[in-house]
């Protein structure tokens, strides 16, 4: 999106104001979105979801009587009571929803990857806390790639609890704030084991599963196991879309249950496999066939379920799809738990991973904010 751009001019009807940008662009802003995005001390301001203005109260053939553009700014006076709204040129510019390419322009930047990426996006936890271009770094990587390396933890127990504090929310579950990865005498789930693990959705039992996932290395292993692999979901729905449409189409839509039993709990969920947006693009992927439950669809769509599903695993865990990172002492990786699938190697000796997960809403919206602070948007690579 050009940030600078200014209004060079503009036109209007009964229908709708139509402004020329000083880039090119032009947009079409009809009549009723631009009274009810009117954000006066009368209408209320929209940012911290304080509206006056009601819906029903605007005249079904609500018009400008007037429209003056300026630079920076465009003000109408409404036919109807001759109310005026004045919006900034950046406010229209940021939300303007014509024509297509502006309106793609506002999108977050999504890079798909595979098992070729090299460059791992990666931030300094020093920096971290004192700039805000190295924060906004952080949190726009995880939006972009899935995932991001951050260094220089330290390996104090407590790290990980400072670490979540600066980027977001802690979400508490079942397992507590957090929960360390170790070997167990007694193993309750299959990471207290130290053989390896395939890639995975984590918690697909719940029908909002952990959101950011933070896992923290106090101790590598020794033997130089217990290597950490990542793997594009959105990957994984690509590539089944173009080998098999069929399977893609159906894991859109079918349930599939996903369940675990819990002391005196039973977490269950029956959400596809792969959610969509309202556009058709993909913005979830849930595969952990460990915590798949007895899948229930029609019958006609058993078997064709199940072959949808193995073709998915078996992209999942193709080598071509994993990247991988043997963790420092220090290191912490995080990651979009609905967009990343994790997996590890197996290993021998003591090995100490901390976890813990932070509400994914609050920490894509602190990277929104930090664009705006900074100035800064687009590619993190940019």
């Amino acid at each position: 999106m050009a940030d600078t751009a200014t209004i060079t001019s503009a036109s209007f009807d009964t229908a709708a104001v139509r402004i020329q940008w000083s880039d090119g662009h032009h947009s079409t802003l009809h009549s009723m979105w631009l009274r009810d995005n009117c954000a006066c001390a009368d209408c209320g301001p929209h940012a911290t979801g304080s509206r006056l203005q009601r819906l029903l109260d605007i005249p079904d053939d609500v018009a400008p009587a007037t429209v003056v553009a300026e630079p920076d700014t465009l003000a109408v006076t409404w036919g109807d009571d001759g109310h005026q709204s004045v919006y900034t040129a950046h406010w229209l510019r940021t939300n303007a929803y014509s024509p297509t390419a502006l309106r793609d322009s506002h999108k977050p930047v999504k890079t798909v990857w595979d098992g070729t990426l090299t460059q791992w996006p990666t931030v300094e936890w020093d920096k971290v806390l004192t700039d805000d271009t190295e924060r906004r770094k952080l949190h726009v990587a995880v939006a972009e790639f899935g995932f991001v390396l951050l260094r220089g933890l330290g390996t104090d127990h407590d790290g990980i609890e400072k670490l979540a504090d600066e980027i977001g929310y802690l979400r508490e579950t079942h397992y507590g704030k957090f929960f360390d990865l170790i070997t167990r005498a007694e193993p309750q789930i299959l990471a207290d084991l130290a053989g390896p693990i395939l890639p995975h959705t984590d918690e697909a039992y719940r029908r909002v599963p952990t959101g950011i996932n933070i896992f923290h290395c106090i101790k590598p292993s020794p033997c130089g196991g217990g290597v950490s692999q990542l793997v594009d979901a959105y990957n994984v729905a690509r590539i089944l879309r173009e080998r098999d449409p069929e399977a893609y189409e159906l894991l859109t839509r079918v349930p599939v249950q996903h369940q675990r039993r819990i002391e005196d709990q039973v977490i269950t969920s029956d959400l596809p496999a792969i959610l969509l947006d309202h556009e058709g693009e993909v913005v979830e992927v849930r595969l952990n066939e460990r915590t798949m439950t007895a899948i229930r669809v029609d019958e006609d769509l058993m078997e064709e379920t199940y072959a949808a599903l193995r073709t998915a695993f078996r992209i999942a865990y193709e080598p071509a799809q994993r990247i991988e990172y043997t963790m420092a002492a220090g290191d912490a990786l995080l990651f979009d738990n609905l967009r990343v699938l994790h997996a590890r190697t197996g290993y021998n000796g003591d090995r100490h991973v901390r976890q813990c997960q932070v509400m994914r809403d609050e920490f894509f919206a602190k990277g929104v904010a930090l664009s705006e602070k900074t100035g800064l948007f687009g590619s993190v690579q940019a």
